[in-house]
């Protein structure tokens, strides 16, 4: 199972697959379990390559990313401005496992990185540790992978200070 539950609460089952010959372009249609669930464009492989299938959703894999915290600290001692902004952030995944076997997931989720000198991320925890950091070459994208047995649930935390100009606020956090 693949899930990236910044873009969707959905989690998708997802085949690898190779062939032994040359695979033309085409469209595919897609039977899982005996039963037609959809159609995709395949692009051309070669003999050996490995290529993903999305199988479909599967809604006995729930997944859910709620903010668990958002702390803006606009004010020093209580009275005095700040020029610059300290927001505290904290987000947790959860993945339950509503079927009766154990299954595999794969779950994406990103962490803020500056790309500028004026805005600076702080403090970041992330529990549990993920199995790749930069996940594809992409600074900031983690990946966890982790086996839930049936009726199970895993969580994940994201914590993190972001500082920034208080004339620049943040987008995407």
């Amino acid at each position: 199972y693949l899930t990236v539950p910044r873009m969707s609460t959905l989690s998708f089952l997802m085949c690898r697959a190779s062939s032994s010959k040359e695979v033309l372009s085409a469209v595919m249609n897609i039977y899982f379990g005996g039963r037609f669930i959809g159609s995709t464009y395949l692009e051309e492989k070669k003999p050996g390559q490995d290529f993903d299938l999305n199988l479909g959703t599967d809604r006995e894999v729930a997944v859910k990313r709620e903010k668990i915290k958002d702390k803006l600290d606009e004010k020093m001692f209580g009275k005095i401005e700040r020029l610059t902004l300290i927001r505290e952030l904290g987000y947790k995944i959860t993945v339950e496992n509503m079927k009766d076997k154990e299954i595999k997931v794969q779950l994406i989720d990103s962490v803020p990185v500056s790309k500028t000198d004026k805005i600076e991320v702080k403090d970041l925890a992330v529990t549990p540790e993920p199995a790749k950091k930069n996940y594809l070459d992409k600074e900031g994208v983690y990946l966890w992978e982790f086996v839930i047995k049936p009726k199970e649930k895993k969580e994940i935390e994201i914590n993190f200070t972001v500082l920034y100009p208080k004339d620049a606020p943040v987008i995407g956090l």
